[in-house]
């Protein structure tokens, strides 16, 4: 049994659909109102791939951004480790070239035989630097540093501590093979605070949802959904009609999303059938909502 509707049908129900969403086709003719439907789709269709292409490309380079940074920390570190392995390398050889250089013209048997022993030991310590891993290590003054920053997380969960008995430890902690047995001491003490979330952006009120990983601003009576998400500094903002199509995209800071939601979907109606793409009409409402600022 064929079910598949004929053109006219297909038109009938496209006409009743868009006059029930308050559009007037009355002027348009069964081919016309098919042809539009296709061209309103092709658009969509267009709109959607370039918007999750250019999400893919800003994901990319936000990942870029992350991975640069990491890699110059560990770039630093490395520097830090390889700067004091040449350090004690160039420790032990120094010890041979002055004991070298403090022989006299006609030498004993018996410095002789301390040359020979100061280069034995410092033949084993360069042995050893190149063996044991564990002297291929940051120093301790920056493991006091990292030790210190984990006290003070432990310090910034607590209340009822000495700003200035904490500001004391921490500068007697920091000082080259510091020690930071009181500073953690204190950090047991105090009370534990209240532990919080992560913090909701400042965009939330009366209409805004949180769906785990997005929010979603939808008054009731209008059908439109806008869609708000992060990547990296930016929030992405996607305008969704009742019948899911994408009106409008785009990105801005968070202090602009509740402004500029509430301004997409006060505008959706109009854009059905605008002609225009999906990140035009998201410009063309962030420039009205400037414009009215300005004014």
């Amino acid at each position: 049994m064929n079910t598949k509707s004929t053109p006219t049908q297909r038109a009938t129900q496209l006409r009743a659909q868009r006059e029930a969403e308050g559009e007037n086709v009355s002027h348009l003719s069964d081919l016309d109102l098919l042809n539009d439907h296709i061209e309103q789709r092709a658009a969509e269709q267009i709109d959607t791939r370039d918007r999750y292409m250019g999400l893919l490309r800003d994901q990319r380079l936000n990942e870029d951004r992350v991975r640069a940074s990491a890699n110059q920390v560990f770039k630093e570190r490395i520097q830090i480790i390889a700067a004091g392995a040449v350090e004690r390398q160039l420790r032990e050889m120094g010890r041979l070239v002055s004991a070298v250089e403090a022989l006299p013209a006609q030498p004993k048997p018996e410095r002789i035989d301390q040359v020979r022993e100061a280069a034995s030991s410092v033949k084993h310590m360069l042995r050893l630097l190149g063996e044991d891993s564990a002297e291929w290590k940051l120093d301790n003054n920056y493991d006091l540093v990292n030790g210190a920053r984990h006290v003070l997380g432990i310090l910034k969960a607590r209340d009822g501590i000495p700003a200035d008995e904490v500001i004391r430890l921490v500068g007697e902690a920091l000082t080259p093979n510091g020690n930071l047995h009181d500073l953690f001491t204190v950090a047991d003490t105090g009370v534990l605070k209240p532990e919080f979330g992560p913090r909701q952006p400042s965009f939330l009120g009366p209409d805004w949802a949180d769906r785990n990983g997005h929010y979603a601003y939808e008054p009731a009576g209008t059908g439109a959904r806008v869609v708000a998400f992060n990547l990296g500094n930016a929030w992405y903002l996607d305008l969704y009609s009742p019948t899911g199509a994408l009106l409008a995209y785009g990105q801005t800071a968070e202090q602009q999303v509740a402004d500029i939601a509430v301004a997409l979907v006060a505008a959706a109606p109009d854009m059905v059938g605008d002609g225009a793409h999906a990140w035009m009409r998201f410009e063309r409402i962030v420039t009205r909502l400037l414009q009215a600022t300005a004014a």
